[in-house]
């Protein structure tokens, strides 16, 4: 009886590289995979008042959640949408939509930014 022979040709390996996808073709894959409209404000809320009665941990916790919203915001100025015939100095809300037409099978990107509530739905 002959025992099987085995060969190691090649070693396994996997192999991750960046893709390089354009703006629009991003856009169509978020749409594709449901990706949920963008929406946000980059005025200030006014600040809660301290509460004395917390625990060290939860004042921590607080404090750092403040922090990641804080850094959030600021990411979303620098990358979002910004207004173009009004000064958003004093803040300004935005919000982007995708759709596509059912006809045609154009897909549109649909970005609201203004001065103005934009009320959440």
């Amino acid at each position: 009886m002959n025992r099987p022979e085995v060969r190691i040709i090649q070693s396994q390996q996997e192999q991750t590289q960046p893709a390089n996808i354009d703006s629009w073709e991003a856009e169509q894959l978020l749409r594709k995979y449901g990706h949920q409209p963008q929406q946000f404000s980059t005025r200030e809320e006014p600040q809660q008042p301290v509460d004395n009665g917390l625990t060290f941990e939860e004042m921590v916790a607080r404090e750092e959640a403040r922090l990641k919203e804080e850094e959030i915001r600021r990411q979303q100025r620098m990358n979002g949408p910004r207004p173009t015939t009004f000064n958003g100095s004093r803040g300004y809300d935005s919000e982007v939509k995708y759709s596509s037409d059912e006809d045609t099978g154009f897909g549109f990107k649909i970005e609201i930014t203004t001065d103005m509530k934009i009320p959440k739905y």
